[in-house]
């Protein structure tokens, strides 16, 4: 089975493994030597010749040790730098998305030779809602309305699921890579957050300096915010479990001062949907302490949804009367969350909404086709529905919901399916924390759960999941949490045998 496998060497390694431990040493240092000369020498010719051995290494490095490349560059993604354009309609982050693409091939060879997955991992409901998601996805670009763009969106995410749900299901079975992997990502997020936290304290940590301050890291603070909200319970439950983790007792003022920073980065990004996502991780937090089944929880929110159904029109009501726009005081602009009377942002919103909605009317089996819908939708307004940031050529957002992308994109079978992913893995994040018995397993899953909870809350608002910075941490996250659910099972398997 796959994970007694994991410490086999990949198809490349074998490729390599006439080099003994010396000619390896040896090999490396050389690299990093010609780096260092190259460097130096670059000075005169520009900083970018250094990335030609940097290239390099991170490839021989993909080579000899690719699970070990696949962490690092997971966690570098908050790092990546856009570039939007290279010309016909391709867009890059560098340096992640090109070894992404390699690290593709690389998993590719070696599960040709490994056979990795044995078939009673596939019954797992994550894994089933995943498989079947993938599988849509490229029936819908089949059916697409633009097949060139549908190919290109489904061929980026299929790597992203490949290499960090597939792949990761076996790399985070050792706890060990887990850990590294969150506290990379967070050294890394860290980074990026003082970057930018410099930057915007140059214009007072003002709100209308917030929109573009994150760039070339993220095209707007939205996307920001949502990234940094993944290390918020990171940090939170690093700091308040220096010793489960093994960090130093010293290391403990540092987190909470770290932490502290994380914080007032998310309130200065003024981005509500992320407040709101953080507010319901909190709620799901304290369901869990409460120990409420999980389908209680689903049964309650159906139930709350049909009654806003019913009533949706004395809601739609009372939120009229919230006048209060967008604001640099921070509780003007926690008022406005609701306003959808008079704030452009929440009635854009619901315009891209509307707008989905008809567009799965039109095509309710496979939708216009994955990634299709910021070419598509502009047909679809109304123009009593449009606002003062409205758009017909789709150059200011997507369909500002994840669920509601899903639906316009790949008919309601990928809205059904996408959501199935989402409940499955929250139904197995519930499971680990209320029958595992060891507490390192259930913070972790408490990292995880959390992270995945505020991104998935704040997705109703925002869709980012086709982006580097949230697809790493959004599929490594579910990984996770699914490869500790097969632990538990088996763990209660056999209790249960014994028992007996």
């Amino acid at each position: 089975n796959y994970s007694q496998r994991r410490n086999k060497q990949s198809l490349l390694q074998l490729t390599f493994s006439h080099l003994n431990n010396s000619k390896k040493v040896g090999l490396i240092l050389t690299l990093i030597f010609t780096v260092a000369v190259i460097g130096w020498a670059s000075l005169d010719y520009g900083y970018w010749v250094v990335s030609i051995p940097l290239g390099m290494l991170s490839v021989i490095a993909a080579i000899l040790y690719t699970e070990q490349a696949l962490l690092f560059f997971g966690a570098l993604a908050p790092l990546s730098i856009n570039i939007e354009d290279l010309g016909g309609g391709f867009g890059l982050s560098l340096p992640t998305e090109p070894m992404y693409i390699l690290l593709f091939v690389l998993m590719g060879l070696h599960w040709m030779k490994e056979k990795p997955f044995s078939l009673h991992l596939l019954k797992h409901p994550v894994i089933v809602s995943v498989s079947l998601y993938l599988v849509w996805l490229w029936v819908s670009s089949m059916f697409s309305s633009m097949p060139v763009v549908s190919a290109k969106f489904a061929l980026a995410r299929t790597w992203y699921i490949v290499l960090f749900f597939y792949f990761g299901l076996h790399i985070f079975s050792n706890y060990q890579r887990i850990h590294f992997y969150l506290k990379a990502f967070m050294v890394c997020t860290m980074i990026m957050v003082t970057y930018t936290l410099i930057m915007h304290a140059q214009y007072g940590f003002s709100r209308s300096a917030s929109y573009g301050i994150s760039w070339p890291f993220f095209p707007d603070h939205g996307m920001y915010a949502a990234a940094i909200a993944y290390g918020f319970f990171t940090l939170l439950i690093y700091t308040f479990y220096v010793r489960q983790f093994r960090f130093p007792l010293g290391v403990s003022p540092v987190l909470l001062l770290v932490f502290g920073i994380l914080v007032f980065a998310i309130v200065v990004s003024f981005t509500r949907a992320t407040w709101l996502s953080l507010i319901v991780a909190a709620g799901a937090w304290l369901f869990t302490r409460l120990k409420i089944p999980f389908y209680w929880i689903i049964v309650a929110f159906l139930t709350v949804a049909t009654v806003a159904v019913i009533k949706q029109d004395d809601i739609q009501y009372a939120l009229e009367a919230n006048k209060q726009g967008s604001s640099d005081e921070l509780e003007g602009h926690v008022k406005s969350v609701s306003n959808i009377s008079t704030d452009p942002s929440n009635l854009e919103r619901i315009n891209r909404w509307k707008c989905a909605s008809r567009m799965v009317q039109e095509r309710p089996i496979f939708g216009f086709g994955p990634g299709t819908y910021v070419f598509q939708y502009a047909p679809f307004q109304k123009s009593s529905e449009l606002t003062l940031i409205s758009t017909h050529s789709g150059d200011l957002g997507d369909a500002h919901s994840e669920y509601f992308s899903a639906m316009s994109e790949m008919g309601f079978p990928g809205a059904i399916l996408w959501l199935s992913i989402v409940l499955t893995t929250l139904s197995s994040a519930f499971r680990i924390v209320y029958n595992n018995p060891n507490l390192k397993v259930r913070l972790t899953t408490y990292i995880v759960f959390l992270g995945l909870v505020a991104y998935h809350a704040h997705a109703v608002l925002n869709n980012y999941s086709q982006y580097d910075k949230l697809a790493v941490p959004l599929w490594a996250f579910t990984a996770i949490i699914v490869a500790f659910d097969l632990k538990t099972t088996k763990q209660l398997k056999s209790e249960k045998a014994i028992k007996e």
